[in-house]
């Protein structure tokens, strides 16, 4: 099974300009939508193409809709959102160990990436190579996703040598 671990903010929720209220907004949960479909559909094509499913580390994941906004904001139909990761407070709020902690209990899991826009991964660095680091400002566009498809034919390449 092949996963994408997905924050949101910086990724599918960029930063956009309202032209009539003359500011810079992003959406929020109770927005039910993330705000950057052309993101979204990124991620959608590069999920459907390489048959990835969707685990969700977005802060956002701690909301009942957090699926919901991932959907109203145009994720396609037939991509799965597996779940989310678990929620660690005291240990630094390292998603790199709730990303480990969700590797473990998922042992089909044959391939992932991580979709994020910080790297918060001090304490667990082997989770480096498997980083797509998006801006911020721009989230998951084209340069991500080749960069995403070069980093899933690497894994594939590996298994075949080995």
């Amino acid at each position: 099974m092949n996963v994408v671990f997905l924050d949101y903010d910086g990724v599918v929720n960029t930063p956009m300009w309202d032209v009539y209220g003359k500011r810079c907004t992003y959406n929020y949960p109770e927005d039910n939508s993330v705000n950057n479909f052309q993101c979204v559909q990124w991620v959608s094509e590069f999920c459907q193409k390489y048959d990835y499913s969707i685990v969700v580390t977005s802060t956002w994941r701690t909301e009942g809709n957090y699926i919901d906004c991932l959907k109203n904001g145009g994720l396609r139909e037939g991509v799965e959102v597996l779940g989310k990761t678990p929620v660690h407070r005291n240990d630094y709020g390292s998603r790199g160990s709730e990303i480990h902690e969700y590797l473990a209990e998922h042992p089909e899991i044959s391939h992932f990436l991580i979709f994020d826009d910080y790297d918060d991964f001090y304490y667990t660095p082997d989770l480096y190579d498997h980083l797509v680091e998006c801006d911020t400002a721009t989230g998951f566009g084209l340069n991500e996703y080749y960069k995403a498809k070069r980093m899933h034919e690497q894994m594939l390449n590996k298994e075949t040598v080995q």
